[in-house]
């Protein structure tokens, strides 16, 4: 008895058919088509309720892919991201991220940052109706002479890194543009030409008859007596300028001899043990100093100003971009190279700082003269250890045997 074969169904027959969809049948297609670039893609739809309807669709369907494919259809037309339209969409989101993220500790705030102003001002360099896409390297080379010319014509010569600051803000839109437009997915953005260190470190630490000398000043006018609060604050916490200003009073400690700082860099408090910093602030809200709910009244640049002014007074440089000058960051500096000094460990200093690794921790820690006689006392101890004449020298259970004579 023989077996019977069935017949293959003719290629193509089965395109347009009949299947069971939500419980019901329904007429539909599933064909491969060719595409302009050679592949082939899929197409499947099963909503007709008859079969001429489902095969009215399918030639439609290949009658579009043939004119796409042979180019008789025009081509689409694509939109070009320009300059304006990538500004417009980072200042709008950067601008919502401040807002959620303002407190009522939020100190001096600006609806148009810095930063993002800087951002405006390039696109009016580059031409806002430009084309994102046109963007090369050479173009943030000719922005970064434009910054350095425009400085030297105010008379404020800019840092190489305050224009590497305002380059990041650039590259940050760009990359936001690149990651919103379907046009731009393609486009890399060009990296920046200032990637390599620009600036020397700053290695400038206060020393002590510095400390004495500027704190002496201070302390000769009335009206400067925050500016001296300040100074004394700083050098003792090594806290960043931001975090003093927002510091409140029930953030210190006296009977704990603790002060807490919250930094808006890492979004992180960190407390420290530091009881001459309690007792002074416990003694400034003694005297009625200082606003009702926070420990400092005064902007940064009158601290900045006074500072200036009583250092210059006595002969000491002042300035960020002085040779030689000091700036209120330094205190900060003098703190923690002090506390390696004294043989804090390194991951303490860490801790101190809040900072967010020991890598950020080792560029804080400067040379200081003190260290080549902390070197000479540690390397005097490590020799007497390793001399064996000066162990039996100095091993009071050792003792000379006496000689006994003839009774």
């Amino acid at each position: 008895m023989g077996t019977t074969k069935s017949k293959k169904r003719p290629k193509g027959s089965a395109q347009v058919r009949k299947e069971k969809r939500n419980g019901l049948e329904r007429w539909g297609y599933d064909v491969w088509i060719r595409q302009p670039d050679g592949s082939r893609k899929r197409y499947r739809e099963f909503i007709f309720a008859t079969k001429a309807d489902a095969t009215q669709a399918l030639a439609a369907l290949r009658t579009t892919g043939w004119r796409t494919r042979y180019g008789v259809n025009p081509p689409e037309k694509t939109s070009h991201t320009t300059i304006k339209e990538a500004i417009e969409s980072y200042v709008k989101l950067a601008k919502a991220n401040l807002l959620a993220n303002k407190t009522e500790d939020t100190p001096h705030w600006r609806d148009m940052p810095s930063h993002l102003r800087t951002l405006e001002r390039w696109g009016e360099f580059m031409r806002l109706n430009r084309h994102v896409s046109s963007i090369s390297k050479d173009d943030f080379v000719f922005w970064i002479a434009a910054e350095t010319e425009r400085g030297k014509q105010n008379q404020r010569p800019l840092k190489k890194a305050t224009i590497k600051r305002g380059l990041n803000t650039i590259k940050a839109a760009l990359n936001h543009a690149v990651e919103t437009y379907a046009d731009l997915k393609s486009f890399q953005v060009p990296r920046s030409p200032l990637t390599k260190k620009v600036d020397h470190e700053r290695d400038r630490v206060l020393s002590d008859e510095e400390i004495a000398k500027i704190s002496e000043a201070l302390s000769t006018k009335p009206e400067w007596a925050e500016a001296l609060f300040f100074f004394q604050l700083d050098l003792i916490t090594g806290g960043r300028m931001a975090e003093l200003l927002r510091m409140r009073w029930e953030e210190s400690y006296v009977r704990f001899g603790t002060v807490k700082l919250y930094s808006s860099k890492t979004k992180k408090w960190r407390t420290l043990k530091a009881p001459s910093a309690a007792t002074l602030i416990a003694t400034r809200k003694a005297g009625s100093d200082g606003a009702p709910t926070h420990v400092l009244t005064r902007p940064d640049h009158w601290f900045r100003k006074i500072l200036r002014e009583a250092s210059e007074s006595i002969g000491i440089r002042y300035g960020q971009t002085v040779p030689g000058g000091w700036c209120p960051h330094d205190l900060r500096h003098t703190c923690l190279t002090n506390l390696a000094l004294a043989g804090v460990p390194i991951n303490g200093i860490k801790e101190y700082a809040g900072h967010a690794s020991i890598v950020e921790t080792q560029k804080y820690l400067k040379f200081m003269p003190q260290s080549v006689d902390l070197a000479a006392n540690v390397s005097t101890r490590l020799a007497n250890l390793a001399n064996p004449h000066h162990h039996s020298n100095n091993n009071p259970r050792k003792r000379t045997p006496i000689k006994r004579g003839n009774v």
